[in-house]
């Protein structure tokens, strides 16, 4: 399926593309894709991007856009998309030397077929004839962190300021009252640590359907965050290069969740990110290194389980203040739909994949919630028939696997996620047990829940 993107309409689609659907991106007038990045480019001081710097971010626009907007149950098997897109860059010459890359790499991250090929264009994105009187300064900032308003990105955000460094937090806002929430933490970061520079950017990011020449629009979209953390990474690297060349990106997470491995064999085609894996990361880092972007990513907590870095930083006063607002659920604004109970949002449900994960990084510090496992083994016994309860007992099933699994298998698993050094897969094996080994510890606090394991 061909798919063109029209950048500030530079251009309709060629005969080549005549099939395409279109998605445009225009910044001051209707398009089936929008960010309000632009907008901090603009705030942070620059009426003209550097060309390198915004070609990456319609790359992640792009990517982001597609992977939402087109539904896997188009194509035969239901699951693996064929996408061919043609996105407008400035700096084409660099860009056509990393196509082969961008495939390979795109092709991991959401477990689809790509062809990606790229026209050169005039057109600016983040282009405005006059300069902007109110400016954010940043100037007292030397980094860039990813901060999703999750717990690992708030402890990262916490050993930076441990560190000593003075981060400027970017966040992509994908619910309205997201941004409440990240503004508290970083209003509290603000207050413990206020002999450093610390700023919170948030951005959002949109897509509609795209429509082929007769106007007709695609139907269906895909729910799927895969991209969306593509276009998180590709937003925080602008930024970081309007602060300068050197200056590096954090993107925190737990190496027990960045590694990725199936909880069962059903699920080995999941939706959850794998932006973190280092295949990926280092495969983005080459892209960028090969186009002359010189801002180092890094995930410092790529060997640490969940609880490993909780314990890292629980000490800390902000930690103790914000621990519990933090969301790490897959689906935290379901209760808006609830037709009795509460409706507030965003919270953790408690019972998916990332909010178990959350738990049991916690059971050292959650001295006020011992019911978790009691309410566990409540929630199997009134939901055990309902889609609901999946991901607990994908949890429990990889669980009850890892107590019979071998060395050699462990070994076999880590490699199947993605290419990895020998090295890294022994550094891998050691995560894995450990965040299995939490797993268990959490489970175990019950006796019933024991016995059902």
């Amino acid at each position: 399926m061909k798919f063109w993107i029209n950048k500030e309409n530079d251009a309709e689609p060629t005969r080549d593309w005549n099939e395409a659907y279109c998605m445009s991106i225009n910044r001051d007038s209707w398009s089936t894709i929008y960010s309000s990045v632009p907008s901090i480019w603009y705030h942070l001081g620059k009426q003209s991007m550097e060309y390198i710097y915004e070609d990456l971010f319609i790359i992640g626009l792009s990517v982001f856009a597609l992977d939402k907007r087109i539904s896997r149950s188009l194509f035969d098997d239901a699951w693996t998309r064929e996408i061919e897109v043609s996105i407008p860059v400035l700096e084409k010459n660099k860009w056509d030397r990393t196509c082969d890359k961008w495939n390979e790499l795109l092709s991991f991250l959401t477990g689809d077929i790509w062809k990606i090929k790229f026209r050169s264009t005039s057109a600016e994105y983040g282009f405005h004839k006059n300069a902007n009187r109110s400016k954010i300064d940043i100037s007292g900032c030397d980094c860039v962190s990813l901060f999703s308003g999750g717990l690992d990105s708030f402890c990262g955000a916490i050993k930076l300021l441990e560190d000593g460094k003075s981060p400027v937090l970017v966040g992509h806002n994908e619910y309205p009252k997201l941004r409440y929430i990240q503004e508290n933490m970083v209003k509290d970061f603000r207050s413990n640590y206020d002999s450093q520079s610390i700023s919170f950017l948030g951005f959002t990011a949109g897509a509609r359907a795209p429509k082929n020449i007769e106007g007709e629009p695609l139907r269906k979209t895909e729910n799927t965050s895969r991209g969306r953390s593509l276009l998180f990474l590709c937003a925080a690297i602008s930024i970081a290069g309007i602060m300068g060349a050197d200056t590096p990106v954090y993107i925190p997470e737990n190496g027990f969740i960045g590694l990725n491995i199936s909880l069962t064999n059903s699920r080995k085609g999941s939706c959850s990110t794998r932006t973190t894996h280092p295949f990926f990361l280092e495969g983005l880092s080459e892209i960028l290194g090969e186009v002359g972007i010189h801002n180092r990513i890094e995930n410092f907590f790529a060997y640490k389980t969940k609880r490993e870095i909780v314990n890292l930083i629980a000490e800390t006063q902000s930690f103790k203040n914000n621990y519990m607002n933090t969301i790490s659920c897959s689906h935290p604004c379901v209760a808006r739909y609830n037709r009795t109970g509460s409706r507030e949002y965003p919270v953790n449900c408690g019972f998916c994949y990332p909010c178990l994960i959350r738990k049991a990084s916690l059971q050292d510090v959650e001295i006020s919630e011992k019911n978790d496992v009691e309410d566990t083994i409540s929630f199997i016994n009134t939901e055990s028939e309902s889609t609901k309860s999946s991901d607990l007992f994908a949890v429990l099933s990889s669980v009850h696997r890892y107590k019979g699994l071998s060395d050699k298998e462990l070994r076999r698993m880590i490699r199947c996620t993605g290419k990895l050094s020998k090295e890294k897969v022994e550094w891998f094996e050691r995560v894995y047990r450990e965040g299995m080994n939490d797993l268990t510890d959490f489970f175990k606090n019950e006796p019933d829940m024991e016995k059902y394991l």
